[in-house]
């Protein structure tokens, strides 16, 4: 397994090295990818990477001192846009020693039938989510990288105003 290892981001001097995402509102780590994953810029993500057939992999973070809104408030805000959705996993569970909301759905956008699986948490006035979506024909194999690149997912430091 290979991490991309240097990543620039244009927006408000950003950065991605050796599996560590920083700005300057936070530094967080996650797990590595395979060399096959490329980084990818999508709108209100601070990281993306796709391969083809695989998916995309997303991280964002929004620090703002955020109220506390409940998760799956959060969650629904996600699944924006889809329609016929089914959930298979809606479950709290421990993620960078937080509880974090989880779920795995199917559902479809404009039509097309696929999954998407998010983890969501807050931690020390952020609010994080981790997405992976997916056609629903996707290899096993492409959920057991997101959810090995999300295991290792570690908030190291947090800037937030107040």
């Amino acid at each position: 397994m290979a991490c991309l290892l240097v990543l620039t981001a244009g927006c408000g001097g950003s950065t991605f090295r050796e599996g560590v995402y920083e700005n300057e509102h936070i530094r967080y780590r996650v797990g590595p990818l395979r060399r096959e994953w490329r980084a990818v810029e999508l709108e209100d993500n601070n990281l993306a990477f796709h391969r083809p057939g695989m998916g995309t992999i997303s991280v964002n973070s929004t620090c703002t001192n955020y109220e506390d809104v409940p998760a799956t408030a959060l969650v629904n805000h996600l699944l924006f846009g889809t329609t016929a959705r089914s959930f298979l996993i809606e479950e709290v569970v421990t993620l960078d020693g937080r509880g974090a909301h989880h779920v795995l759905v199917q559902a479809e956008l404009d039509g097309v039938p696929i999954e998407i699986e998010l983890f969501v948490l807050g931690k020390d006035g952020c609010v994080l989510d981790l997405g992976h979506v997916r056609s629903r024909s996707a290899p096993g194999a492409a959920r057991a990288q997101f959810l090995s690149f999300v295991r290792e997912f570690a908030v190291l430091e947090v800037h937030v105003d107040d």
